[in-house]
Order: structure tokens, then C-alpha cells, then sequence
């Protein structure tokens, strides 16, 4: 018995290092993956750094995905990402045209303490 736990620990310990994410990794962009790992980071070595109450989520708009940060404690609007990782920067109307269209919300990441509900 203790050879079998000996064994799976090692296999135990690799499959809780894999990244999180809650859509299948091939399908996250490689430079979210970065950002996600230094937001990992970050909360690693310091866990009141602001970022213990952050998510990325996928968006749907016009055949596309778009891609929004979000921190619970910022009063300002989620920053936009298109798949190429490029900060869009719509005009006001556009903008809202975005808000009112976009669909299918898909939680790609979330920190621990990110609540649930949101």
C-alpha cells in the first residue's frame, strides 16, 4: 500500500502544478497565458497585491473573441483584448455597441478569491 502512494504522490504533485484554466488550454492565446502566469506570480508573492480578486473572461462579438480583465476592487471599465492580445480602443458608440452585443461570457481564469457570483 505505502509503494502504490508513493508512487501516485509524484503524478499528484504534477497535476496540481497545471495551470487552472477553466476552458481547455489550447484554446486560451498565448499571450493571455503570460499574463496569467505573472498574475500568478504576483499573487504568489504577495497576496493582499490587489490581484486576489481577478478574472479573464471571453467574450463573443461580430465572429470574434474578445477578451476583458476583471478586478473586483477598480471602479474602471474591464480593459478590452482582442485574440491577438491588442488593447482595443473603441470609440464611445462602438463601445456600447460592443457592451449591448457582445455575448456567451466564458470564464478562462479566476483568481482564488474571486467571487463566484460575478
Amino acid at each position: 500500500m505505502k509503494k502504490i502512494l508513493f508512487l501516485l504522490m509524484p503524478m499528484m504533485l504534477l497535476v496540481s502544478c497545471e495551470k487552472q484554466y477553466l476552458i481547455p488550454s489550447d484554446e486560451v492565446p498565448y499571450w493571455l497565458k503570460q499574463r496569467i502566469a505573472e498574475t500568478e506570480k504576483q499573487l504568489r508573492s504577495d497576496s493582499h497585491s490587489g490581484y486576489e480578486m481577478t478574472a479573464w473572461s471571453r467574450y463573443s462579438y461580430e465572429g470574434s473573441y474578445y477578451y476583458e480583465w476583471y478586478n473586483v476592487v477598480s471602479s474602471a471599465f474591464p480593459p478590452v483584448y482582442n485574440t491577438k492580445g491588442d488593447l482595443m480602443t473603441f470609440s464611445s458608440d462602438v463601445y456600447m455597441q460592443y457592451q449591448a452585443e457582445k455575448c456567451c461570457r466564458v470564464i478562462v481564469w479566476k483568481s482564488p478569491d474571486y467571487p463566484d457570483d460575478l
